[in-house]
């Protein structure tokens, strides 16, 4: 079979090695066409009744949904078929890149389809459990299967990934102003999931929340006319989108603007904070316009840091790329809109201030990406070692200690200090099951790997089990450690950065760290000192960070052990696959 066609007698010579349909290809189909949905489906389901979730009733909307899902499923294989000459399917895939159809706008058309459907279907039944677990699971799942593996796959087999407009925006001419379909890119690729999203997370519970608005905020008026400045915000970023100077820029800002919304929306899921607005006068000057903005029923969820500041920050930041006139009357604008959010009741101050800083964050995301190599690339090259007689202290061991000692905190916090007996035999089991995966499972006197993680797991595991007969609880244990473990990865991460395990593999200058160490296993294991690698550990570090965060909030509310446990497993598993697919090691 071959891996690409290009020309005419390429394609002729593909269409006749188009793969057939075997047992093979109906088994690979039926296990994600009814073997998957139906787990999901199940997974819901059963979520549904052991979870403390609020009633969703059933909504038809949901089933338009399903069909506009599944027309774009069947849409995108066809394409596949027709153009591609392959099976929708990894172990068959297609012979040529497919550029045409819902490809011409997105990468991933049948993944984006398979998430409408699930989405849909948990409305349309009313699944809390559906759209608030299951549905993102399954579109972190189809994130981790493109960044691990179709997107490694599709550009070694064709140079590129085919299909979306990233693929070819900016096109050669990246000073040229956006074009038509650029603007329906942004429109497709960042505003309208950004509105499905924030309206899906706003509309979760906030349990134990705190109000965020200041009884002092709470007595001042509101001027319910200013809501024309606060709904100016719509307009205001379409025509940013409008007037951006070039594709590249506007390529740039909608990379910018994802950012952002990625890490509001995780404040939004793990602090629970909320701030109700005010109360106001409907018949006032424009109240009828203020009623309209609150009727989306959100009561002051998914409010802090405020998105209205934030999509008016970066909305001013890229028309204000034009000219400085431009940018004086775009930075106006933008401070009447956040403004507005204040004297409308409608956020408090420090939704205000953080919905600045979110926009910051996001602007310099590659400022603050280089400090963070510059930083790792430091921390990677600080190997140090002292000899006190037949002893040897090395640096990166305060590292290792450091997440033991984290850990056990950890555990010692959620389980209790009553139980230290369980705690010790569990971070004894954790410990010993990482080194013996590591030193004799995939270890060698060469690799000079100490610890494995997946060890680690399954020791806590059959420790777990193992404490239930004699009257130990197991379960709250277990889920204890899925609460430490995050956080003890990201700080053990330290020690391999300096020791050079999980190290990423070559890539461009500029992009990754260099290891200059002598001792470091890049360099004596992989010879692969003084050239840049990916930084994988820090991407570790900060998948890590937020897994930790999410899972000690699931923790906070409650959450039955097993529950804490598998979402751990889920979301650990999802970030190591796509992370190992960057690794450079000899052995991974």
């Amino acid at each position: 079979m071959d891996s690409r066609c290009t020309n005419s007698s390429d394609f002729r010579r593909c269409r006749r090695t188009l793969p057939p349909i075997t047992l093979v290809c109906l088994g690979y189909g039926l296990l994600f066409c009814i073997a998957l949905p139906t787990l999901l489906a199940l997974w819901a389901a059963r979520l549904d009744t052991i979870l403390p979730l609020p009633s969703l009733p059933g909504m038809s909307e949901g089933w338009w949904l399903v069909g506009a899902g599944i027309a774009l499923i069947t849409w995108s294989m066809l394409e596949l078929w027709r153009v591609g000459r392959g099976l929708p399917m990894n172990a068959f895939p297609p012979l040529l890149p497919v550029q045409s159809g819902p490809y011409r706008w997105l990468e991933h058309p049948i993944y984006v389809g398979a998430v409408i459907v699930a989405a849909g279907t948990s409305v349309g039944c009313g699944s809390f459990a559906g759209v608030a677990i299951v549905t993102p699971a399954l579109a972190l799942a189809c994130a981790a299967l493109v960044l691990g593996f179709e997107r490694l796959d599709l550009l070694r087999r064709f140079g590129e990934v085919p299909g979306g407009v990233s693929a070819r925006w900016p096109s050669t001419d990246d000073s040229a102003p956006p074009s038509g379909s650029d603007l329906v890119a942004v429109l497709l690729r960042l505003l309208l999931p950004f509105m499905v999203l924030y309206e899906a997370v706003g509309h979760l519970p906030v349990p134990d929340a705190i109000d965020v608005m200041h009884a002092v905020e709470r007595r001042w008026p509101v001027w319910t006319w200013t809501t024309i400045a606060y709904t100016a915000v719509y307009p205001f970023v379409l025509l940013a989108v409008v007037l951006a100077p070039t594709r590249c820029r506007l390529r740039t800002w909608c990379f910018d603007a994802w950012l952002g919304v990625a890490v509001g929306l995780l404040c939004y899921l793990v602090i629970p904070l909320v701030a109700v607005p005010r109360p106001f006068d409907a018949e006032a000057p424009l109240g009828w316009l203020l009623t309209l903005e609150r009727a989306d029923g959100l009561a002051g969820r998914a409010a802090c840091p405020s998105f209205h500041v934030f999509w008016a920050v970066m909305a001013a930041m890229l028309i204000g790329q034009r000219g400085r006139v431009t940018a004086a009357l775009a930075g106006g604008s933008a401070t009447l809109i956040c403004a507005s959010c204040v004297t409308t009741g409608m956020h408090a101050i420090i939704d205000v201030v953080t919905g600045v800083l979110l926009a910051i964050i996001a602007l310099h995301r590659r400022r603050l990406w280089a400090l963070a190599l510059r930083t790792t690339e430091r921390v990677a090259n600080s190997w140090r070692e002292w000899h006190i007689g037949p002893v040897r202290v090395i640096v990166h061991g305060t590292y290792a200690g450091l997440a033991a000692a984290l850990g056990v905190a950890i555990i010692s916090a959620c389980g209790g200090a009553s139980r230290s007996t369980e705690i010790g035999l569990i971070a004894l089991a954790s410990l010993v099951g990482a080194g013996l995966w590591g030193q004799y499972w995939v270890g060698s006197r060469t690799l000079l790997r100490p610890f494995g993680y997946f060890g680690s797991v399954i020791a806590v595991a059959l420790a777990s089990a193992a404490l239930l007969p004699f009257g130990f609880d197991g379960w709250t244990m277990a889920a204890a450690v899925a609460v430490a473990a995050p956080w003890v990865q990201a700080v053990g991460r330290l020690r391999c950065l300096v020791q050079g395990c999980c190290h990423g593999a070559r890539c461009e200058a500029g992009r990754g760290i260099v290891y200059r160490h002598p001792r470091s296993r890049v360099i004596t294991v992989a010879q692969m000192g003084s050239v840049e690698v990916i930084a994988t550990p820090l991407v570790s570090i900060s998948s890590n960070v937020v897994i930790g965060a999410i899972i000690a909030r699931l923790w906070s509310l409650g959450a039955p052990s097993s529950g804490v446990i598998g979402m751990y497993l889920v979301l650990a598993g999802f970030a190591r696959f796509a992370e190992e697919a960057y690794r450079g090691e000899p052995q991974t």
